[in-house]
C-alpha cells in the first residue's frame, strides 16, 4: 500500500510539473493567443471601485471575481498566474477523482493531463473573465462531493462546505446560482418522503442553505440599498432584452418608448433571428436614458420587465430563441472553425487552433449524447450510471437550459467551465465500460 501511494504521488507530481511548465511557457511567449480579448473592463472597473471603497457603482457584477482582480492589484499578469494555479489545482482534483473511479494511476494521470492542457481553457486562464474561477469552484464542489459523500462525514461540515462553495460560484457567475437546487437534491434525497422530516435531513438542509441564502440574498440586499434593485446583478435587463430581441416589436404600448427606440437602433436589412443585438443595446440605451430621464440601471430594470412580458406572452417565440442559445452553449461552430487550413499554408498556431476547435466540438457532442441518454435511464431508475455521473449530467444540462432562457450572445463561453468535467466523465466512463467487457472481468485493470 505505501508503494502504491508513492507511485500515485509521483503521478500527481508529474501532473503538477507538466501543467505548471506549460503555463509558464505560455506566459513567456509573446502573444501566445490571438482572437481573444484578454481583459473585460467591467471587472477591472468593479475592482477599482472596491479598492476606492466606492460601493455606489457596484451592482453590475457580482463581487467574488472583482475581489480576485483587486487582490491581484489589477495586474493582468498576476491574474493570469493566479488563474493558472487554479487550473493546475483543478487538474489535480480531476486526477484524484479519476483514480477513485478507476483505481488506475497511469490512466488517471492521462485524464488529468488531458484536462490540464485544454487549449480553450488555457485561453480563458489568460483572460480577465470569470471562466477560470468558475471552473475551479465547480471542480472543487464535485471533488468535495466525491471525497465526502460516501465517507460518512459530519452532517455539519459536509453540507456547510458544499453550500459555501455553491454560494461563491453563484457570486462569481450568476448563471451558477441555478445549480444550487441540484446540489441540494443530491445532498438531501427526497425519497422516501418520510426522510424529509428526519432530524438528520433537516440538519443537512439548514447547514447547506445557510451560506447559499446568506450569500445570495445578502448581495441582493446590498444592491437594493445601493441602487434600489433587489437583484443579483443589474445587467439582467441587458441579458433578457438580447433574448427577446427578434420580437421586441410585439411589445404593448405601455413599453412604447423602449420598444420604438430599440427598433430604430436595430441594424436595418438583417434577419431578426440572425443578428447579434449587442450593438443595438449600445446605440439604444443612451437615447432611452434621454427620453425617459432615468439612469442606465433604471432603464435596464424597465428592459427586464419588457423582456419578461414578451417571454410570458409569446412562449413559442421564446422557445425558438432559447433553442438558438442552447445550441450556442454546446458549441455551434462559426463558419471559420469548420474550414480546415488550406494545404501548403498551415502554420503551427493555425494547425493547433483548428485541431483544438475540432476536438472540443467532438467532446461536447459526445458528452451531450451521453447526458441525453442518461435522462430515460434516470426516469426508469436504471443503474446505467453512478449517482455522481447523474449529478454531472444534470448540472451541465440544467445550466445550458437556464443560460438559453436568460442570456444570449455569450452562451458559448458559458460551457468552458464544464470542459474538464466533460472530459473526465467521458474518459472514466469509457474506461469502466472497456474494463467491464474485457477478459479481465468487470473490475478496473490494476495499475
Amino acid at each position: 500500500m505505501p508503494e502504491r501511494q508513492d507511485k500515485l504521488g509521483k503521478y500527481a507530481l508529474v501532473l503538477l510539473i507538466v501543467g505548471a511548465l506549460a503555463r509558464l511557457i505560455l506566459m513567456i511567449l509573446p502573444h501566445p493567443f490571438s482572437g481573444m480579448p484578454p481583459i473585460d473592463e467591467t471587472y477591472t472597473q468593479a475592482a477599482q471601485d472596491i479598492l476606492r471603497f466606492n460601493f455606489h457603482a457596484l451592482g453590475d457584477r457580482v463581487p467574488v471575481y472583482p475581489l480576485l482582480v483587486a487582490l491581484c492589484g489589477l495586474n493582468p499578469r498576476a491574474i493570469w498566474a493566479v488563474q493558472s494555479i487554479m487550473g493546475v489545482a483543478s487538474s489535480l482534483m480531476i486526477f484524484d477523482m479519476a483514480f477513485r473511479r478507476t483505481r488506475h494511476g497511469l490512466f488517471s494521470l492521462f485524464v488529468g493531463l488531458t484536462c490540464s492542457l485544454i487549449p480553450e481553457a488555457l485561453i480563458y486562464e489568460a483572460s480577465v473573465l470569470t471562466e477560470a474561477l468558475t471552473n475551479f469552484l465547480l471542480m472543487t464542489s464535485l471533488w468535495f462531493i466525491s471525497r465526502c459523500d460516501d465517507a460518512g462525514e459530519s452532517n455539519v461540515r459536509y453540507p456547510l462546505g458544499l453550500g459555501a462553495i455553491v454560494a461563491l460560484a453563484g457570486l462569481t457567475r450568476p448563471l451558477m446560482i441555478c445549480l444550487a437546487p441540484l446540489y441540494y437534491f443530491f445532498l438531501v434525497p427526497s425519497r422516501p418522503l418520510k426522510k424529509i422530516l428526519r432530524r438528520e435531513t433537516i440538519k443537512r438542509t439548514f447547514f447547506y442553505a445557510l451560506p447559499v441564502v446568506a450569500g445570495i440574498l445578502g448581495w441582493c440586499g446590498f444592491n437594493y440599498f445601493n441602487n434600489g434593485n433587489f437583484t443579483v446583478t443589474t445587467l439582467a435587463g441587458d441579458n433578457l432584452i438580447h433574448q427577446v430581441d427578434p420580437y421586441v416589436d410585439l411589445a404593448p404600448d405601455r413599453f412604447a418608448v423602449l420598444r420604438d427606440i430599440w427598433l430604430q437602433s436595430r441594424p436595418q436589412g438583417t434577419d431578426n433571428f440572425s443578428h447579434m443585438p449587442v450593438d443595438t443595446y449600445v446605440r439604444a440605451v443612451p437615447e432611452m436614458e434621454r427620453q425617459t430621464g432615468k439612469t442606465e440601471t433604471q432603464v435596464r430594470h424597465e428592459l427586464a420587465s419588457l423582456a419578461l412580458y414578451l417571454q410570458i406572452h409569446h412562449p413559442l417565440l421564446c422557445l425558438r430563441r432559447a433553442e438558438q442559445g442552447w445550441m450556442k452553449f454546446w458549441g455551434e461552430p462559426d463558419p471559420k472553425e469548420i474550414e480546415w487550413p488550406q494545404s501548403g499554408r498551415i502554420g503551427l498556431r493555425e494547425f493547433v487552433t483548428t485541431t483544438a476547435y475540432f476536438f472540443t466540438r467532438e467532446v461536447k457532442g459526445a458528452f451531450l449524447v451521453l447526458a441525453l441518454i442518461s435522462i430515460p435511464c434516470a426516469l426508469f431508475r436504471l443503474k446505467a450510471f453512478t449517482r455522481f455521473e447523474y449529478l454531472i449530467f444534470a448540472i451541465a444540462l440544467w445550466a445550458s437550459i437556464f443560460a438559453a432562457f436568460t442570456e444570449f450572445g455569450d452562451n458559448r463561453r458559458f460551457c468552458v467551465p464544464f470542459y474538464m468535467v466533460m472530459i473526465y466523465t467521458l474518459l472514466t466512463r469509457g474506461w469502466v465500460w472497456i474494463a467491464a467487457t474485457s477478459a479481465n472481468g468487470p473490475g478496473p485493470a490494476p495499475d
